[in-house]
């Protein structure tokens, strides 16, 4: 079946918005990208700010299949590459609302609740992984050095886009600068992992 006008708009303004940012992307651009009135686009969507909230709510849907992946000393590797591939992918459609915030803003307290649960939600997880990396001989760390590293691993994750656009003027991400993010956040806790274990994630958790 063929995509609706909303959905058409959706997509239209996620592109638009990744690759030149949302400050400079118009609603009239985006309506003329969907081959629509700006009025008809209106009807959908009064403001971009309306855009960013219908993305946001598509993004935290996906993260909640991510929070989903389960994991045992048994399967950790394997659960941390799932989970590495997932949470990269979710940057790589997204990169807008990685990278722009500081242009669009606030957007409603009921999303700034669910963003909030995420990041406790993902650095628990991450913590739980590290856990049984350690229960597993794959990661030599002191127990009480999860809690950082996972909060350091998220802070990678989420501000890499940003970090680019700011330092080194990328605005729309390439498998290079993705693959970049990957290496920065290994590079946290790699020297703590045995050597197989770092050989196994080198092979499977790039992009």
């Amino acid at each position: 079946m063929a995509p609706n006008t909303k959905e058409r708009i959706l997509a239209a303004s996620l592109r638009l918005f990744n690759e030149n940012g949302y400050d400079t992307v118009t609603t009239a651009r985006i309506a003329e990208e969907v081959g629509i009135s700006e009025g008809n686009l209106w009807y959908h969507f009064r403001t971009k700010k309306d855009l960013v909230r219908a993305h946001q709510h598509n993004l935290i849907r996906r993260i909640d299949t991510r929070l989903a992946i389960k994991s045992t000393p048994e399967t950790v590797l394997d659960a941390y590459v799932l989970f590495n591939r997932m949470v990269f992918q979710e940057v790589w459609d997204y990169q807008f609302l990685y990278r722009d915030q500081a242009e669009f803003g606030r957007t409603s307290p009921e999303l700034e609740g669910k963003v909030h649960r995420v990041y406790e939600l993902t650095t628990a997880m991450l913590q739980k992984m590290f856990r049984h990396m350690i229960e597993a001989g794959h990661l030599s760390m002191p127990v009480d050095q999860l809690a950082p590293l996972a909060d350091n691993v998220w802070v990678v994750v989420r501000y890499w886009p940003s970090f680019l656009r700011e330092t080194r003027r990328v605005v729309k991400l390439d498998k290079t600068a993705l693959n970049g993010g990957i290496r920065h956040h290994f590079a946290l806790f790699e020297t703590h992992l045995t050597v197989e274990a770092r050989a196994y994630l080198e092979v499977h958790a790039y992009g």
